[in-house]
């Protein structure tokens, strides 16, 4: 059952959001497709395709020509909506956050009388 909702929602949602529901008129197409074939039995599936999509030519069944999949796009397909907002100013207040003091130290050579003789991050000294 979860399934078959997920499917559900998901049909629908494509279906109505999209251009999927031109997948629906694919029957006609097909039929249309025939209809050619009897009046001229030399025509392909590429034949049909060019004639009504690539070099669509101007006939007798332009109405049936424009009901086939893809040939006309409708706007009204699509269910996003969007809400505008009037612009409010809004002012945002942070607190204050005190920072430690910030102190800085010199590099003399007495600073450095804290690291043993045998560390390996020494000062440079000059031999002499």
């Amino acid at each position: 059952m979860k399934r078959f909702t997920v499917i559900l929602v998901l049909l629908t949602y494509l279906l109505g959001a999209t251009d999927a529901n031109q997948l629906l008129k694919v029957p006609f197409m097909i039929k249309h497709y025939i209809k050619h074939h009897q009046q001229n039995p030399s025509l392909s599936v590429a034949g049909f395709i060019n004639m009504h999509y690539i070099n669509p030519i101007i006939d007798d069944d332009i109405a049936q020509d424009m009901q086939l999949p893809f040939k006309k796009h409708s706007a009204d397909n699509c269910m996003i909506s969007a809400i505008s907002m009037p612009f409010q100013k809004m002012e945002v207040e942070a607190p204050a956050i005190p920072l430690p003091p910030i102190t800085f130290s010199s590099l003399e050579e007495n600073d450095y009388v804290f690291l043993p003789m045998t560390a390996i991050f020494q000062p440079p000294r000059v031999d002499a």
